[in-house]
């Protein structure tokens, strides 16, 4: 951005320079160009329409304004004047908006000082503020909440699945029986394991979603584990350090080979 203010400032200063210097070469106030300077293709076609409304009233009779298109030579002469004003108020512009954001975001910046015809370009010397502790401070909202709402909103981060609570709710439905006495007994043992477990108040927030999706008056309970982070791994140690640990599992090789199918042969029970 200091990039962008620095090509904007030098090119409306050249502009002006070349504005000045047009009209002031060799002590003339006529307007023209100073002798020796190129002109743009805009000032030649200026001087090509001049030299040749002369030409046609040095012919005889003055007819010039007779005819609707001798107006439109000062429609073509006032031409590059109006869109050099166009373009120099566009530029004044956008340097003023990047001035103020540099401001707001650099303390140590400061504007240059226009140029007049006596006075060349000055840019004062800065002031550097001396840094507070508010310079170094972040100031967070509600993102202190919406990070962990994920787990219960995953659409958030354009995740198309459903949250813990309603993922709780799901597996109650999906018990081959209505039985509300084991409703019951699963509402009242929700159990929580996993870093994430460890965010304040994420106990009471399952339990408040959990109590949204359930009947009016049932018994819910969500405990977490002592270790949420290694409690999962020391489980599955143990569980592998068994005899039978072989026997009541199979392999990789197997799983690709026999397919899902095989898999669901197997039924896999739950005890409360």
């Amino acid at each position: 951005m200091h990039t962008k203010y620095k090509e904007l400032f030098e090119k409306i200063e050249l502009r002006k320079r070349l504005k000045t210097n047009g009209a002031h070469t060799n002590g003339s106030n006529s307007g023209g160009v100073g002798r020796g300077e190129r002109l743009n293709a805009a000032q030649r076609e200026r001087m090509r329409l001049l030299t040749t409304a002369a030409f046609d009233r040095g012919k005889g009779e003055d007819t010039f304004g007779a005819k609707d298109e001798d107006w439109q030579l000062y429609k073509l002469m006032g031409k590059d004047n109006d869109d050099d004003d166009d373009g120099a108020d566009e530029d004044e512009a956008e340097l003023a908006r990047v001035s103020s954001r540099l401001q707001e975001i650099d303390p140590t910046f400061v504007p240059k000082l226009e140029p007049t015809a006596s006075q060349p370009t000055i840019t004062e010397v800065p002031h550097v503020r001396p840094l507070t502790k508010e310079d170094f401070q972040i100031v967070l909202g509600v993102e202190r909440f919406r990070c962990p709402e994920i787990l219960f909103h995953p659409n958030l981060v354009g995740i198309d699945q459903v949250g813990l609570d309603e993922m709780t709710g799901v597996s109650i439905r999906r018990l081959p029986s209505k039985d509300k006495a084991l409703e019951n007994r699963l509402t009242s043992s929700v159990f929580m394991t996993g870093g994430c477990s460890l965010f304040p108040g994420i106990n009471e927030r399952l339990e408040a979603g959990i109590r949204m999706l359930r009947p009016c008056g049932s018994p819910i309970k969500v405990a977490r584990a002592l270790d949420p982070v290694l409690d999962a791994w020391r489980g599955a140690s143990l569980y592998a350090a068994n005899s039978r640990f072989h026997q009541q599992t199979f392999s990789r090789a197997d799983y690709y080979e026999k397919g899902e199918d095989w898999l669901r042969r197997y039924q896999v029970r739950y005890t409360l």
